[in-house]
């Protein structure tokens, strides 16, 4: 059997490896990451709920978090809410509420509810659940109960309506 030169044999076990590891990287399944939680809980802030695909909970629940910075992030009245989701752009919305958005997404990743904030003080911060809506609503005694002991959380209540 003939003997390939070198440089092709290199070329052949590169162009053989690439192959094999790409074929490999195609197997794994993709998992969310933070970014993508984060991605869609901002997505979500953008928009007037409930519309199209997301439904809303009927309760509320209220979260204290226990960093200041995190409910001053989150800081807005209901109506600066509504004005900066009519909008549905980035810009419009402050740039420190980044920092709340994202423990918001964290509460997506760590637990899978979607809060949706209806209104926002210093001292505390009012949310709905979002959810698909040809999904039946969460349960909101569950969702409280992981909220509630977070360690991000100093203070939850939940209004049933």
């Amino acid at each position: 059997m003939p003997r390939l030169s070198p440089v092709y044999d290199r070329f052949l076990r590169l162009v053989v490896a690439t192959f094999v590891g790409l074929l490999l990287v195609g197997c794994e399944p993709k998992l969310n990451t933070s970014a993508d939680h984060l991605q869609t809980i901002t997505m979500l802030d953008q928009q007037q709920l409930p519309a199209g695909y997301w439904a809303l909970s009927n309760s509320i629940i209220q979260l204290s978090f226990c960093r200041d910075r995190i409910n001053a992030a989150l800081l807005a009245e209901a109506d600066e809410l509504r004005r900066w989701r009519l909008v549905g752009d980035a810009s419009s919305f402050p740039s420190h509420r980044q920092e709340g958005l994202e423990q918001l997404a964290y509460f997506y990743e760590t637990y899978q509810v979607r809060l949706y904030q209806v209104y926002g003080n210093f001292g505390a911060q009012w949310f709905r659940v979002a959810y698909p809506a040809h999904e039946s609503a969460p349960n909101m005694a569950d969702v409280f109960a992981k909220l509630g002991r977070d360690h991000h959380v100093c203070y939850s209540s939940l209004e049933y309506r």
